[in-house]
């Protein structure tokens, strides 16, 4: 099949896609976020370009008046590249929300919780303990890892503690090199806590978090200071699939067309530009980044986590999940550190003060 480019004004983006690819399709394509409310119908008419150069095929809409056929208007979502496209997008045309992204950036970079908590200890979803360890005896043999489990859950207050294969075989030298003083990260799995790294050394100051609210329209982020329980920066973002609808029934159809994984995919693309550009900023390091929490809607969540969506705008209206377990953010494509955990969990919107709808 043939390729072609297609040349968006005024932004100046370009794409290569296949003949017979529409305009709506190229625009998600090149990221290029247009007002569309019935997910590419051709029932809202939103998606007006103009075509100045190359062929293009598709219906004439009746959503178009004969002066704008005149002009070279069309629906991107009725309208097929057939060769080079050279496509001018109107002005009304272009979404608006980054404006609404950037400002919902700057109310949040100044946030604090508002909500004083009397007699409440806080405990951090995930920390970062140094631990001084008895070097082994003769008298003393307990096994590394054992001997680490043990000083742990006397220090944090848990009763029970696991951790993966990885971090068992490197323990031994990391203990050995760093003369038994090391830094571990415990995260919480529900009611068990997770070794999830050992670094050689006092590393307790570099812990951070990432707190998304995965809104329908915009998605703000919290970079986190674990240790100091504060923002230390807030970012936001129009969410790239709004190309599909600014509805949100729309994506669900649009999923139920495409497969969840596109949508999954633009989701988690956003989420890690907005997690990289708090980091750089602020000079943390991704490995630092040891959880993510993440909430918004049922719908955002199954997207999130690519989860099927299809049973939940049908009778009898049932998720497939709207509180799962702790996972590892790397699951689901979150570039944190690679043993990093993701708690999806609904309404946490609240915590940072805004619907998500």
């Amino acid at each position: 099949m043939a390729r072609c480019r297609v040349v968006f004004h005024p932004t100046n983006k370009e794409v290569i896609v296949e003949s017979g690819t529409s305009l709506l399709d190229a625009a998600s394509v090149a990221r290029i976020a247009i007002k569309n409310l019935c997910g590419g119908d051709g029932i809202c008419g939103r998606c007006r370009m103009i075509i100045r150069e190359g062929e293009v095929s598709g219906d004439v809409s009746p959503k178009l008046t004969r002066e704008e056929i005149r002009k070279g208007f069309v629906l991107a979502c009725m309208t097929y590249v057939q060769s080079d496209v050279v496509v001018e997008i109107p002005k009304e045309t272009l979404a608006k929300e980054k404006v609404k992204a950037d400002r919902d950036a700057e109310r949040f970079r100044t946030f604090e919780q508002a909500i004083e908590l009397k007699d409440a200890e806080p405990f951090p979803l995930v920390k970062k303990v140094y631990v001084e360890l008895n070097k082994p005896t003769l008298a003393n043999n307990t096994a590394d890892h054992e001997r680490l489990f043990d000083i742990l859950c006397k220090k944090i207050g848990v009763c029970k503690m696991q951790t993966g294969l990885k971090i068992i075989k490197i323990l031994p030298k990391i203990l050995r090199d760093s003369d038994f003083k090391i830094t571990a990260t415990v995260g919480l799995r529900k009611e068990i806590a997770e070794i999830m790294n050992v670094e050689a050394g006092d590393t307790e100051q570099d812990n951070y978090l990432m707190v998304i609210d995965i809104g329908t329209t915009t998605i703000v982020a919290h970079l986190i200071d674990v240790n100091a329980l504060s923002t230390i920066d807030a970012g936001a973002c129009f969410n790239s699939q709004s190309i599909y609808g600014r509805e949100v029934t729309r994506r669900m159809i649009t999923a139920e067309k495409r497969g969840d994984n596109e949508l999954q995919k633009m989701l988690v693309e956003d989420i890690n530009q907005l997690i990289e550009n708090l980091a750089n900023e602020n000079d943390v390091s991704l490995k630092d980044i040891n959880a993510v929490v993440c909430a918004g809607n049922t719908a955002m969540g199954h997207f999130l986590l690519g989860l099927p969506v299809e049973n939940i705008r049908r009778f009898p209206y049932v998720a497939t999940s709207v509180d799962p377990p702790p996972l590892r953010a790397a699951e689901v494509g979150i570039e944190i550190n690679p043993r990093g955990l993701l708690y999806s969990l609904p309404g946490i919107s609240a915590w940072v003060g805004r619907d998500v709808t």
